[in-house]
């Protein structure tokens, strides 16, 4: 189970936070690993489209070259580290370097990462982040399985109700519940991708206070799914228990929280 302790971490990158000891680090590593054999087997080069109760179609993807970011991974601070790529994770100075090789490289080299941050003075990996991160990735239920909600959010109304601003663009976002105590739900925020409708993975928001970004917004319901590769595609309609089951979720989470937000259906 995620702990308080881990979560408090995940906002710093790893030159503010203390190594967590070799066993902790090396278990990190294995999780980001069975998190990447999770993402090929069930989320690469597949396009989901999903009908909301809103008649509204959501499309999104989750691509390789988001990886990085939602299993925890610090790309951009990485890949301006040259000592470090060259060095510990083999890369070549010429070789092309994406979201998804380097994630295979950091496995591929767990001793040489370990040994490296080990020594306690500015850590390439956050290991909390990592850990926290691929165990909610790895715990998602497949879409087709319709255990999961949708957000219709509305930044700005966010940003007036708490008086904070919210930095990503994210206008939906996905309300999948754990079975964490800390973390009760994985939420995923979607954006647009390039210039087209299809969305993809923006943020993962790690908080414990959930209940805001659900505050007078508005919920849907997702009613079908279309879920499609370069092979093949499979139609899925949500059955009545699926969408019964999200509904309660929603009034539950209402009546607990008095969020005030709205189950958008077609006919409301």
């Amino acid at each position: 189970m995620i702990k308080k302790e881990e979560l408090q971490f995940t906002k710093n990158n790893g030159m503010y936070i203390p190594f967590p000891g070799a066993d902790y680090a090396y278990d990190a590593i294995n999780r980001l690993s069975y998190a990447l054999a999770v993402f090929k087997k069930n989320y690469e080069n597949k396009v989901f489209n999903v009908l909301l109760s809103n008649g509204e179609d959501l499309v999104f993807k989750i691509e390789d070259k988001n990886l990085a970011y939602l299993l925890g991974i610090d790309y951009k601070r990485i890949i301006t580290n040259k000592e470090f790529l060259y060095d510990i994770l083999e890369f070549s100075e010429n070789e092309a370097i994406n979201s998804y090789t380097l994630i295979n490289r950091i496995i591929e080299n767990a001793d040489k990462v370990i040994e490296h941050d080990e020594q306690g003075i500015n850590l390439i990996l956050n290991y909390y982040n990592i850990m926290i991160r691929t165990t909610l990735f790895i715990k998602m239920p497949t879409f087709d399985k319709f255990r999961f909600g949708v957000i219709n959010f509305n930044r700005y109304k966010f940003e007036k109700n708490f008086e904070k601003k919210f930095y990503p663009k994210s206008n939906k976002f996905l309300l999948i519940p754990t079975d964490e105590e800390l973390i009760q739900f994985c939420m995923i925020g979607l954006n647009k991708y390039k210039n087209s409708e299809t969305l993809v993975p923006e943020t993962l928001m790690l908080t414990s206070r959930f209940e805001k970004f659900l505050y007078q917004q508005e919920l849907l319901i997702p009613e079908e799914i279309l879920i499609h590769d370069v092979y093949d595609y499979e139609r899925i309609n949500a059955t009545n228990e699926n969408k019964r089951n999200i509904l309660n979720l929603y009034k539950s989470i209402i009546l607990m929280y008095n969020t005030k937000s709205k189950i958008k259906t077609k006919t409301k």
